[in-house]
């Protein structure tokens, strides 16, 4: 009986476990979509350049390549979510402080020659 309860603990500790290291990636995942959407909006609105796109999607896909590779051994230690979560900042910053700046870019629907 006492063998049953320790084999249950075990498995109980080690599912845990395991739910554990396949949950840790999902809010970096979530933050890496919304950025992505972000990006896509500012060049939609305008509110981005090409050229600040360019550079924006740049940071998210070494970010990304980043996030594939510590994922390559199956789980995301303590170190490795703190330096991702510091690389999201970084580029969250980078998007906010992009789509205000002065610098605009009339989208298509909304092009000053299509008016005359």
């Amino acid at each position: 009986m006492q063998t049953k309860h320790v084999i249950v603990a075990t498995l109980v500790i080690v599912m845990g476990m395991a739910w554990a290291g396949s949950a840790s990636a999902g809010p970096l995942k979530k933050r890496m979509q919304n950025q992505h959407h972000r990006i896509r909006d500012g060049v939609a609105s305008g509110e981005l350049t090409y050229r600040e796109a360019r550079q924006l999607r740049r940071h998210h896909r070494v970010t990304r390549r980043l996030r594939n590779y510590f994922l390559s051994d199956g789980h995301l230690t303590h170190r490795e979510r703190r330096i991702l979560h510091r690389r999201l900042d970084r580029n969250s910053d980078r998007i906010y402080a992009y789509k205000h700046d002065r610098d605009y870019r009339y989208p298509r629907r909304w092009r000053a020659h299509a008016y005359y």
